[in-house]
């Protein structure tokens, strides 16, 4: 799962991959630096930030608005250095985050071109002082004194603050914002994300990505593709408003995109639907799509993959099966995968897998052709291989 820091909030989607118990590491690039977050089942266990590490590196990297993030669900062994539990964690966090934009808000600003006249070595400055001023030898942009400064960025805009109260620093003018293409042709190193927020399937599901964006409050607009497979789902004020995939719309669409274990999804912020097809609530939708879930995951233990080739075995006893069992072994004969049997159904996943299950039961089903992409093994040749070996 990828995103842009300018669109989505870093402390957002970390906060909401803890709430969602999620292991990991999330890498942060921009404003020419790289940082990383560690996540162990939900707990923010290390972050690192150049010479920052800790809960200090962690604060720094959710203050950047602008750059990339990355999660990836694997992470090599970390040594731990946050230990706080994660509702003090998020408490601090959220002050942070709050004490920054208050004190920017009361300036000086990111473009700013501060001065400083004087001499860093001057023993009325303490040793924090001294380290800041000496970044002052020539007007820097408080945006570049941040990244530069040896301590996090909260502690340095509060101290850049006083000094600027004081008039030991004065602001000699404001530096033009660089266009966002141009920065990041100029870093080379930040991947440009179109989307708020993107992500494969077996990375993040669409469930997890759903509930990281209601988390974090966002309105939005998701696309999801598998293959030549295509749906899309709204989100407004924290409810899934709006869902389609296939022949499928509202809460059934919902429930079909819940079971896609691949694919890729996008997200695109504060785009609202033109009609709505889902009155149900949140809360509802998930407690509803965790029972279907189960069901699905229970019929699917009867084959080897969605991508198992199927086929109509037997005719034998069709004169006893119901409408909708015709129907199933209709599709079954007309395609080829169980995955291509579920997207074509008039049912829902469930229903068909369900019947798809019974019919594969009585033998009126069966395997034919092993599973897509699966290379075709020649087992009279791996015998007469093996027979070999031990003789």
């Amino acid at each position: 799962m990828k995103g842009d820091l300018a669109k989505i909030g870093l402390a957002e989607i970390v906060k909401a991959l803890s709430l969602i118990g999620k292991s990991g590491r999330v890498t942060v690039t921009g404003e020419g630096q790289r940082g990383q977050i560690f996540l162990k089942r939900g707990m923010v266990i290390a972050a690192e930030e150049g010479k920052l590490r800790g809960e200090n590196a962690l604060y720094s990297l959710v203050l950047k608005s602008s750059g990339t993030f990355q999660y990836t669900p694997s992470m090599a062994l970390v040594d731990q250095n946050i230990y706080l539990p994660s509702d003090s964690l998020f408490i601090s966090l959220s002050s942070h985050v709050d004490r920054y934009y208050y004190l920017l808000s009361r300036g000086p600003h990111l473009e700013d071109r501060l001065r400083f006249k004087g001499s860093a070595d001057d023993p009325q400055y303490d040793e924090t002082t001294r380290a800041i001023l000496q970044l002052l030898a020539k007007p820097t942009v408080l945006r570049d004194l941040l990244k530069k400064s040896p301590y996090d960025r909260l502690k340095t805009l509060e101290h850049v603050s006083r000094l600027c109260a004081s008039k030991v620093i004065t602001i000699a003018g404001k530096t033009a914002i660089v266009p966002k293409e141009k920065e990041d042709e100029d870093e080379g190193e930040e991947e440009r994300v179109d989307a708020s927020l993107e992500t494969n399937l077996d990375a993040v599901t669409i469930g997890e990505l759903v509930q990281i964006l209601v988390l974090t409050h966002r309105d939005a607009h998701l696309t999801a593709n598998w293959d030549d497979r295509e749906g899309e789902v709204y989100i407004e004020h924290g409810n899934i408003t709006f869902a389609t995939v296939e022949s499928l719309e509202g809460l059934g669409a919902v429930y079909r995109l819940l079971t896609w274990k691949e694919g890729y999804c996008k997200f695109f912020a504060d785009i609202a639907p033109q009609t709505r097809n889902i009155k149900k609530n949140i809360e509802s939708i998930f407690v509803e799509g965790i029972d279907i879930l189960a069901k699905f995951n229970k019929f699917m233990d009867e084959f080897p993959s969605l991508n198992a080739f199927v086929d109509v075995i037997s005719v034998t006893g069709q004169e006893n099966i119901s409408e909708k069992e015709s129907k199933i072994l209709r599709l079954v004969n007309q395609h080829g995968t169980l995955n291509d049997v579920i997207k074509h159904s008039p049912f829902s996943d469930v229903e068909t897998l369900e019947i798809t299950a019974k019919l594969y039961g009585q033998r009126m089903i069966g395997l034919s052709k092993g599973v897509r992409g699966q290379t075709e093994v020649d087992y009279d040749k791996e015998a007469d291989d093996l027979l070999k070996d031990l003789l």
